[in-house]
């Protein structure tokens, strides 16, 4: 029992609801949010990272990144 729980915690990814706070590169060409400031979907920005709600990240058209999917 205790094995299977251990697996499912490790298995958990961040999920994010339309208040929580993500992470968009501040380019107007940007498309995607990050539900961490590590994400390596980032680190081609070369512009400031910023901290916006999911509702206005989604609300300027931009989508999940890929790796975080």
């Amino acid at each position: 029992m205790k094995t299977l729980f251990l697996f499912l915690l490790v298995g958990l990814k961040p999920v994010a609801t339309d208040t929580s706070k993500v992470y968009v590169c501040d380019s107007q060409y940007a498309k995607k949010y990050h539900l961490t400031s590590t994400c390596r979907g980032l680190s081609n920005c070369n512009y400031r990272i910023k901290k916006v709600t999911v509702k206005d990240a989604k609300t300027t058209g931009k989508t999940l990144c890929k790796w975080e999917d």
